[in-house]
Parts: structure tokens; sequence; C-alpha cells
């Protein structure tokens, strides 16, 4: 018997049935990632505000130490990995391949339990891509994946002489009647049609678009979608990106990073995501 307890609003509670299905799903990942020579880490839950809050906009929930010095509760993985990692790539004995299982926290009680993984000796995707693909096959679910380009609105920002704000909340209204060009880009769903238009397309971007429709060609997946104009999810996205999703919801996001001037590549999988579409495998 599970008595009624409150908790705050945007916290988590797993048990029985539930916490049997994210622990299944955590141990499905982690040796998945093993098999492909990733180690593990946890990162202190603690860290300095300058860190948490200078690298990303999430609001952070802050506390103090013992000197009166600002802390933040952890709100994103990825720049604790790197940053607790990086200093170290040069020594023989330190692995470039790094995963991590723990929640982050955002102001004012969100908790989100993800699994993330990073490989800092690499840029490419594609690898991740097949480890997601992978891994929801083994989940028996079918998301839809989405394919974009960090740098495209970047660029169309700067091209057409638009506010970037203006992408960053997808500002369809807006962007539709900014430029006839920027409506067709609007449109673009599928490779052969950004294919057809990409060569049309303004000489300081053809070359973003065309990545795009590279990474297109080299995966195999069904239903997937190009998203051209899609902004980054994460601000330190600065290349391709790619995002499985179901009924609006991100399972599994990853993308294409830099941090102190290290080429990088990682995606997350969003934990309680994926158990509301679980189908009932593990």
């Amino acid at each position: 018997m599970i008595l009624s307890h409150e908790i705050p609003q945007g916290s988590k509670l797993y048990f029985g049935k539930s916490a049997k299905i994210k622990r299944d799903l955590e141990n499905l990942v982690s040796s998945i990632l093993y098999q492909n020579h990733y180690e593990e880490i946890v990162t202190p839950i603690f860290s300095f505000l300058q860190y948490q809050r200078n690298a990303q906009s999430r609001k952070v929930v802050r506390v103090n130490n013992q000197y009166n010095q600002p802390l933040a509760l952890r709100n994103d993985s990825t720049i604790d990995t790197f940053r607790l990692i990086a200093p170290h790539l040069k020594e023989k004995s330190m692995g470039k391949k790094w995963f991590y299982i723990q929640p982050i926290f955002i102001y004012p009680t969100t908790e989100i339990h993800q699994i993330g993984v990073e490989n800092l000796e690499e840029g490419d995707i594609l690898p991740f891509i097949a480890m997601s693909k992978e891994i929801l096959e083994a989940l028996n679910l079918k998301p839809f994946l989405q394919l974009s380009n960090a740098k495209i609105p970047q660029i169309c920002a700067k091209e057409f002489g638009l506010d970037y704000e203006i992408f960053s909340k997808n500002n369809i209204n807006i962007l539709s009647k900014a430029h006839p060009f920027l409506a067709q880009l609007l449109e673009i769903s599928h490779l052969e049609e950004l294919e057809a238009l990409y060569p049309k397309a303004p000489q300081s971007l053809q070359e973003e678009l065309k990545k795009l429709c590279i990474l297109a060609k080299k995966i195999t997946y069904t239903p997937m979608i190009l998203a051209p104009l899609c902004p980054s999810p994460m601000p330190y996205y600065d290349g391709v990106f790619f995002r499985f999703f179901l009924d609006n919801a991100t399972m599994i996001l990853g993308g294409e990073y830099e941090m102190e001037r290290q080429r990088a590549c990682g995606f997350g999988i969003y934990t309680d995501c994926v158990i509301l579409s679980y189908k009932g495998v593990l």
C-alpha cells in the first residue's frame, strides 16, 4: 500500500512497475553503451553557479555553500561532464567516450531524468543515431526522426536581416512573409524537396543545406523528416542535430557542439518520455 504524499510540482516518483521499467531501460542502454566502449561518469549534484549559468539558459536552483559562494543544482550534465574531463584528455589513461545516468534540476522544482552520452574525440552524429535506433528497436518504439542544422537559421537571420529570436520562437507567420525563399524552406520536410531547393539558395546557405542533405542520405529510417529552420534546442549545439519524438514529446536529442575549442558530439535519452511511450517489451 502506498500512502498519499504530496510531492512538489515537476518532481518525479517511481515505484513498483514504473521503477522496474526505469531500471530495465537504464540497464538496456548502459549495456549497449558498454559494448560501444563507453565509460560511466556520475557528476556532482552541486556545481558552482558560474558553470551552469554561463553555458546555457535554463533557470537554475540556487543554494550557497559554507563560504556563502553561490552554487546550483546540476541543470546540464553535458557541461559538467565536459568541464570535468576535458582538462585531462591528453592523459593516455583518460577515455573520451562517456555516459551518465542522472537527473538534472530546473528552477523551481522540475526534475528531468536522462541518460546522456558524450564523445569527446569526434563530431560525427551518425553513430549516435545508429545507437538511438538500436535502443528504440529494442523497446519496440517507432518515433519520428527529425534532422536539422543549427547554423541554417543563424545564417538566415543574417542573410535576410531578421532577429534570430523570430527563429528561436518559431514565428512562422513572420518567417513565411519575410522572404519567398524562407517561405519555401518552411515547407521542406523530405530529402527530395531539400535537394531540389538548396541549389537555388543564397550562396551563404548552400553549404549548410548540403550538409543536411548528405546526413539524410546516410540514414535509413522511417518516419524521417527534415526541419531546416528548426533552431538549436540546446545553446551549445552548433551544427547538425537530431531528435526522435512522438506526440510532441522528445525521446532522444543529440547533436554536434564545441567546448573549450574541442569538437564533440553527444545525445541524451529523456527517460520520463520514453517510459510514457513504453510498449511492454522490457
